[in-house]
């Protein structure tokens, strides 16, 4: 997390809670922070299939500590607050754009699929509107939804149910091995390897192994032509 990232979800969870005193938030944010500790690092790099995401519980255990009620509402606003906004922080990989618009050219559904522990399906359709990315996305399923992190089958189960198509017909775009390409294979599913800032692999089960996001393009038009 970036230094200024605590500065930002005070600011946040204090509009999510008017009128909660400054030493109040603060004593939230801090416990909201250390205890999501583990499951914010590990969305990005675990391997394990059993890890929980139970961002609702660990809201509610945070509140409790600090005597603040624990209604749903309450908790989904404390949730999202501490889901950062990225519009201003991160650009998309060369050729994220043009991918998605090349999948819908395709006629494709195009599922985003995404280890998070703050953020929901709802946090994230809101960052893709703020980056002028939402018309090239038909669903999105997070690990928050699903309560479990990649690479449990949970994550892909759920996307696959939201393309509306069975596993075969289904490509994974995925930059990890372990996270995206074995547990999509396990499932049936197409795959591709892509790695934009990563060496060249010495191997992949995957389909198809791509550079950059440009070639992911090229290589879904390759598997729609292929029996």
């Amino acid at each position: 997390m970036r230094a200024t990232d605590a500065d930002g979800r005070r600011e946040r969870v204090s509009r999510a809670l008017p009128g909660l005193p400054a030493a109040t938030v603060e004593a939230l944010v801090v416990d909201l922070i250390e205890s999501s500790r583990f499951g914010d690092e590990a969305r990005a790099v675990t391997t394990e299939v059993d890890v929980p995401v139970d961002a609702v519980n660990l809201v509610t255990g945070c509140l409790t500590r600090q005597s603040i009620a624990t209604d749903g509402e309450t908790v989904a606003r404390v949730r999202r607050a501490m889901a950062l906004p990225v519009h201003d922080r991160l650009r998309p990989l060369p050729g994220a754009v043009e991918l998605l618009a090349e999948a819908h050219a395709l006629g494709l559904r195009t599922v985003i699929a995404s280890n998070t522990f703050w953020r929901d399906a709802e946090s994230y359709w809101e960052d893709f509107r703020l980056l002028g990315m939402a018309d090239h996305v038909d669903a999105i399923v997070t690990s928050n939804d699903a309560g479990r992190l990649k690479p449990h089958p949970a994550v892909f189960e759920m996307a696959i149910r939201a393309s509306g198509a069975e596993p075969g017909r289904c490509v994974v775009i995925g930059n990890r091995e372990e996270n995206d390409i074995l547990p999509a294979l396990a499932l049936g599913m197409r795959t591709i390897l892509v790695h934009p800032d990563d060496p060249v692999p010495e191997s992949s089960r995957a389909h198809a192994v791509a550079p950059d996001l440009w070639a992911c393009a090229q290589a879904l038009r390759l598997m729609l032509e292929s029996p």
